[in-house]
């Protein structure tokens, strides 16, 4: 992709408003906390500088100081807090909204004239030119890791991306293709570097590495001018060294290997991190980890204006009370601000359950307004791999299809038959091929797919020792030089990834893609290994091999199509052709619908696939 002079205005300058001056920290077993600040100016004299103020309780717990009461020259301060322990720990404050990495983590705190000032972004030309940001039933969402977000071609896996190169590399290019919400893969500070963050440190901090808050606040008000909706992938089911793992365990998070929160000896997986509890208050009756998550969702409506957010792994977090009061909290302080702007809460909820969306799942209110549709990732890949095969007395296969296009029924593959619960609303449902999980088989990139599928038909399979990966690899990079047998089949792999985009654009769901799919690119690294995948970014120039560019141009026009035509954006369809032999297991798999708008078929202004 071109780096290509855009419309985009240089980031402003930023000023200075008052916020509030309360620092407040629980730490429920500490005796005495101190507040470690020093002048950011005075590194070079780091860790002789520190000044030293204790904060009071007044509430048992719970410590606070008010900056402005300590008369201090005006500058920024580095700061983290001393908590008495055997020996007293020095520990970063866990709502910390801006970091600095000096010898540790430690936030910062702004005094002009006196009082604790914060940056001003000056949101007053977000959308200035006109262009209004999608509805729910409108979008088409990349989904984007923005740690893959680079163009340099050396050292791929070691280099990563930041909001700046998003915006400067990779947001015109999106304009252009057509997307018009971008779902960023976790952004909140975390531990990791080259993995993909679902491992959360600060929840209230944009991370460290990939840029600061004027930087973040710059890409979300670039998309906005452009039409484009940002979501967040928000981590709740756990925490990866977050300082509440120190300062408030009781409160936040279970025991390790605990199975009180759901009282049924369910296991919850914790990825590494500490699971945070939902189900038991602490003393007091307060539900710490419910308000803590309540309080981010607020703050990244408030700072940042985000769109929405996708909920990781419901399943494990198994808690429908929280999950309904967060999307309670998060709509309502999205009304209060931005009434006037769509919203949505999405959940992944690996245990598949499409009732969490309705309008009664739960005392009588939704959990979420949306789901990740897992069922149709697997069902559009068995009818692309020719695998969607029904047995005696079971649903045919084109009433399968049927259901896998209008959302009325949903499959499950492991009971043979239909959920109890389908869709009621295209806007219930994300529709998606691939997503960043393409650890398992089947759920690897499209080209991937499609072209290990046809070289194996062709009697064509890795060496000995040889990744599938690894294999696919050596011919794409190299389908110049190949013989005209495998560059037919990588064509004809091409022609099947722009049918999977036809197929997922037209259906009735919100359609959602990876960074990557819409010009057919690969792994570089062995994606069955959970290590791996996570730091095998985007391959931009494979844009430029044969036939990808032809590719992304046919999505690009799917996307317009999509966003443009009303009768896609309603839940109406209507099949009016299926081959002779389509209910066969090895049938013809040709068939024909129609998205009518609620119109008679054949009037105007409807779309036939």
């Amino acid at each position: 992709m071109a780096v290509r002079a855009v419309s985009i205005p240089f980031p402003p300058r930023p000023r200075r408003v008052p916020v509030s001056p309360l620092l407040t920290l629980p730490a429920p077993n500490a005796a005495k906390v101190e507040l470690r600040f020093a002048p950011l100016d005075d590194r070079d004299d780091f860790g002789r500088a520190w000044q030293f103020q204790s904060l009071k309780s007044q509430i048992p717990g719970i410590f606070q100081i008010d900056l402005n009461s300590l008369g201090l020259p005006d500058g920024t301060y580095e700061y983290d807090f001393v908590v008495s322990a055997s020996p007293a720990q020095v520990i970063a404050d866990p709502f910390a909204e801006e970091l600095e990495k000096f010898g540790g983590y430690r936030s910062v705190f702004h005094i002009e004239n006196g009082i604790r000032v914060a940056h001003e972004f000056d949101w007053s030309d977000e959308l200035s030119n006109g262009v209004p940001l999608p509805n729910n039933n409108q979008m088409v969402v990349y989904e984007m890791p923005v740690r893959w977000m680079s163009q340099t071609e050396e050292n791929r896996q070691v280099d990563i991306g930041t909001f700046e190169r998003t915006v400067f590399e990779h947001l015109d290019d999106l304009h252009d293709l057509g997307i018009n919400a971008i779902e960023l893969l976790p952004i909140e500070d975390s531990a990791d570097t080259i993995d993909w963050g679902y491992g959360t440190r600060f929840f209230f901090a944009p991370d460290w590495d990939m840029g600061t808050p004027i930087d973040l606040k710059f890409l979300v008000k670039c998309c906005h001018q452009y039409g484009i909706r940002v979501i967040l992938d928000v981590v709740m089911n756990h925490s990866r060294k977050c300082p509440l793992e120190t300062l408030a365990d009781n409160w936040y998070y279970l025991a390790p290997g605990s199975t009180e929160e759901d009282g049924n000896g369910v296991h919850r997986e914790d990825y590494g991190g500490r699971l945070f509890k939902y189900a038991r208050p602490v003393d007091g009756g307060q539900y710490a980890a419910r308000e803590f998550h309540y309080r981010m969702a607020e703050f990244w409506i408030r700072e940042y204006r985000v769109d929405g957010f996708r909920i990781d792994e419901f399943k494990g977090i198994n808690n429908w009370d929280f999950l309904q009061g967060f999307r309670q909290h998060a709509w309502a302080e999205h009304d209060r601000l931005f009434s006037d702007r769509p919203f949505i809460v999405i959940a992944e909820d690996s245990w598949r359950r499409p009732e969490i969306t309705r309008d009664d799942a739960y005392h009588e209110a939704p959990l979420v307004d949306s789901m990740w549709n897992f069922d149709f990732r697997d069902e559009i890949r068995r009818l692309l791999d020719n695998a969607l095969t029904t047995n005696l007395g079971e649903p045919s296969r084109s009433d399968r299809i049927y259901s896998m296009i209008s959302a009325q029924k949903v499959w499950n593959d492991m009971s043979r038959s239909y959920r109890s619960e389908g869709f009621d609303d295209l806007r219930k449902t994300v529709n998606y091929i691939t997503s960043h999980d393409v650890e398992k088989k089947l759920e690897e990139r499209l080209m991937n797919f499609h072209l290990s599928e046809i070289l194996a038909w062709m009697g064509k399979t890795p060496g000995q020792g040889q990744t599938q990966a690894a294999f696919i690899k050596s011919i794409v990079d190299n389908i110049a030089s190949q013989p005209a047998d495998v560059q037919a089949a990588h064509a004809q792999a091409l022609e099947r990834i722009g049918s999977s985009f036809a197929l997922m654009l037209t259906s009735v769901g919100v359609p959602m893609f990876l960074a990557g799919e819409e010009f057919a690119d690969i792994h570089d690294l062995d994606n069955t290994d959970w290590h791996l995948k996570m730091s095998d970014p985007v391959d931009w120039s494979r844009l430029e091999i044969l036939g990808h560019k032809t590719l992304r141009n046919r999505v690009r026009e799917l996307i317009r199509l999509r966003t443009q035509h009303p009768a896609l954006q309603r839940n109406e369809v209507n099949f009016f052709y299926w081959h002779p032999s389509i209910d066969q297991n090895d049938g013809v798999r040709v068939f024909a619908y129609c998205r009518s708008g609620g119109q008679d078929l054949g009037k105007s202004g409807q779309a036939v696939v």
